[in-house]
């Protein structure tokens, strides 16, 4: 019997929702939309991050790379970039006995190989050889760089930051190496030919940058004109 009144409930639930959606006073998508925002707490896990990979050479001399997502421009005169690294990493160690480091912006192409230079340590492999991407010596510091990749950073580094679970590198820029054919207009990298991605770090997952939505000025009139 409870079978049975199940088995009525489900058809007629079925049936109500049916009737809903030929309903015509049936709510839009837009006034369906909940815009009511949910407190998650304090954590970093929702915020979309760029995938640099970072270069180093221990104290053999031995060279090295690390995908690090905790990274950005932090100065523009002088210009620097900072990536945040824990203690118990290869990198951290290299960083700090060599006082320099790489940034490399892979292109979508190089999504394993970014995959795999952040889930194992040079400690254990040579990260060089496992993937076959091939590392050049800096001309400014004491660091290596991929030579595939199409953006490259060279960085002295000038500070450090004790955070907490990680230290704050921060890296003056000495000199910026873009392949030709990713330069667009005013010998600038053009992102569309570059197509770097994102790390979302609540899903471990990356992601391509997307459309162009347009240029800041044009943009900001836009709303000025409201």
């Amino acid at each position: 019997m409870n079978r049975y009144l199940g088995i009525v409930g489900i058809i007629a639930m079925v049936f109500l929702m049916n009737s809903f959606e030929n309903h015509p006073f049936k709510n839009s998508p837009e006034e369906n939309q909940d815009n009511t925002k949910l407190s998650l707490g304090a954590k970093t896990a929702l915020v979309p991050a760029p995938v640099w990979v970072i270069g180093s050479y221990d104290k053999n001399g031995k060279p090295n790379v690390m995908t690090s997502a905790w990274v950005g421009i932090c100065c523009s005169k002088p210009p620097c970039v900072m990536t945040s690294i824990r203690k118990a990493t290869y990198t951290f160690g290299n960083i700090m006995e060599r006082k320099a480091f790489s940034v490399n912006i892979p292109s979508e192409q190089f999504a394993k190989e970014t995959a795999y230079f952040g889930s194992v340590s040079g400690r254990d492999v040579d990260k060089f050889k496992v993937s076959g991407l091939n590392p050049v010596k800096c001309d400014l510091v004491d660091a290596p760089y991929i030579k595939e990749f199409p953006i490259v950073v060279e960085c002295k580094l000038v500070q450090t930051l004790e955070l907490g679970s990680h230290t704050m590198f921060i890296g003056e820029i000495m000199d910026v190496k873009v392949d030709k054919a990713m330069l667009g207009e005013k010998e600038l990298p053009d992102i569309e030919k570059v197509k770097p991605f994102v790390f979302t770090p609540g899903s471990s997952n990356f992601f391509g940058i997307g459309e162009y939505l347009g240029s800041v000025s044009p943009l900001t009139k836009e709303v000025e004109k409201k």
